[in-house]
């Protein structure tokens, strides 16, 4: 029989805001496979839409633009923060690799850079 595991489910992101009403006439789905090198950090950014990072490999620390931060283990799915600006690191000895879902209205931008 196959096996369901609940990963993440929530009415929240990371930092504990309510996701609002998602407003979305022209639905679009992404899903993205990125590799974050060993002591590889990411410009700082913000995401307009929602998504949800699933980390298949390493450890991925998260911080905010006020310093807030997460850090996210192999296995474990992060709901990502919506319009707030912050940046991801490898804060581990090896690449992570992260599977990330994002679902926003049609021709949004994943990221915007600060």
């Amino acid at each position: 029989m196959a096996r369901k595991d609940i990963l993440l489910k929530t009415t929240k992101t990371w930092d504990n805001e309510e996701y609002k009403e998602l407003k979305i006439t022209k639905p679009e789905v992404t899903v993205l496979e990125i590799t974050i090198n060993i002591g590889e950090k990411l410009s700082m950014h913000k995401h307009d839409l929602v998504n949800i990072a699933y980390v298949k490999k390493g450890t991925l620390t998260v911080i905010t633009d006020d310093n807030n931060q997460i850090i996210v283990h192999q296995g474990e799915a992060l709901p990502e923060l919506i319009s707030k600006y912050h940046y991801g690191k490898n804060s581990g000895n090896e690449p992570v690799e992260l599977i990330v879902f994002y679902i926003g209205e049609k021709d949004t931008p994943l990221s915007v850079e600060k």
